[in-house]
């Protein structure tokens, strides 16, 4: 899970990235809207945001299962 985790959070940086560099092509070769880029940056937040909490949900999944598999691993053993 965590790899998955991984996968979409590097994914989520990539359109980030791609979104930031529009942005700031349109601020080069545009008007010069400061305002322009702002909003660029922030619809790149938005997939960075969502890869980040990704990578920490399925963190503490993936932690979270395997603490219950080793706790039913450990009873098994009791009988």
């Amino acid at each position: 899970m965590k790899d998955f985790g991984n996968t979409i959070y590097w994914f989520g940086c990539v359109v980030a990235a791609t979104f930031l560099g529009i942005g700031l092509a349109d601020y080069w070769f545009g008007q010069h809207q400061f305002t322009a880029f702002l909003s660029w940056a922030v619809l790149a937040a938005i997939p960075w945001l969502v890869g980040r909490a990704s990578l920490f949900v399925l963190a503490v999944l993936a932690e979270r299962h395997h603490r219950i598999a080793l706790r039913s691993r450990t009873q098994s053993h009791q009988w």
